[in-house]
């Protein structure tokens, strides 16, 4: 027999676990924790030393055109931030929603007399560019837990250059003095200083990010690097299988949503830290001082290990 004290409230409280009146916070938003995300502090500076490594199908960077859609109304803020399909030629709403815009040449927001927005020019649902790779983090200040882990990267066009250059030098470069590093070798490679600071207008760049010149192995051996990758690492290929993106129609809940055209709240929305940089929109036309890093020692490559990427690939099969 139920007894009447059991419909106190205190009593229901601690039976449900739940206070049901108490302030619950937004959960729209949920981090994919695949990807590494710098901290910074509250001057907005951070830093890193984190090592490219290649996936266990010889993958080192992939390309993907993203969503980052930011829109202000009413001083509510709501932005959504996703890789597009249109990555692999499928049809995505964003896009159509920019170049529906673009052809109307309907470029920037149109505003009325006292300022507020009467029509999303198409500038704001730009395409934007993210090139993803394999990280493993050798130290990280902040958060002593991420060292040691392998995680995906996405980094701006602009970071992405700063590898390639290391890779590639140019030739004006390489008359300079400028010789090729290895960005993805982890037995006989460049590690490379992840910083974060605010720019003087306020923005976070990393601009100040650059390659290790030392070479250094992170592994006692080529079995524990191929292990590791093989077992640890994230198969960039898939984030360009169909699957990899939201459907046309989770994607379309998202446009009424960010543009304030459904008031309800979209599904959990997978946010791709991603906002590890700044991810300026790119047109598609017919695209401090920095935390201290503590010392770190890494044990240089053996001579009787891999001394090339290839060689170190062959292994990855």
């Amino acid at each position: 027999m139920i007894e009447a004290s059991a419909f106190n409230f205190d009593a229901m409280k601690e039976a449900v676990g739940v206070d049901p009146f108490a302030e619950k916070k937004s959960n729209n938003y949920t981090v994919d924790e695949r990807y590494y995300a710098l901290q910074k502090d509250k001057d907005g500076n951070g830093a890193a030393l984190i090592r490219f490594l290649p996936d266990s199908e010889k993958g080192m960077i992939q390309q993907l055109y993203s969503i980052n859609t930011t829109i202000v109304k009413n001083g509510k803020k709501r932005f959504v931030s996703e890789y597009s399909p249109s990555t692999i030629g499928q049809p995505c709403p964003f896009q159509e929603r920019w170049q529906e815009l673009w052809n109307a040449n309907v470029k920037k927001d149109v505003l009325d007399a006292n300022g507020a927005v009467t029509q999303y020019g198409s500038s704001t649902f730009g395409r934007g560019i993210r090139y993803v790779a394999n990280i493993k983090v050798i130290k990280d200040p902040a958060n002593p837990e991420n060292e040691g882990k392998i995680f995906l990267y996405s980094m701006s066009g602009k970071m992405k250059d700063k590898i390639q250059a290391a890779v590639d030098p140019s030739e004006q470069d390489r008359a300079l003095g400028a010789v090729p590093k290895e960005m993805f070798n982890p037995l006989q490679g460049h590690s490379f200083r992840l910083v974060a600071k605010k720019g003087a207008n306020g923005q976070i760049n990393y601009d100040s990010s650059e390659v290790i010149n030392e070479v250094s192995s992170i592994y006692n051996s080529v079995d524990e690097a191929l292990t590791d990758i093989k077992e640890n690492s994230h198969v960039l290929s898939s984030l360009i299988k169909p699957e990899g993106f939201m459907t046309y129609e989770e994607l379309q809940n998202k446009l009424k949503w960010v543009t304030f055209e459904d008031t309800a709240a979209p599904a959990t929305v997978t946010t791709q830290p991603l906002q590890a940089e700044p991810a300026p929109a790119v047109v598609n036309t017919p695209e401090v001082q920095p935390a201290q890093v503590a010392q770190v020692v890494e044990t240089p490559a053996p001579a009787a290990q891999a001394t090339s990427l290839d060689s170190l690939l062959d292994g990855l099969v």
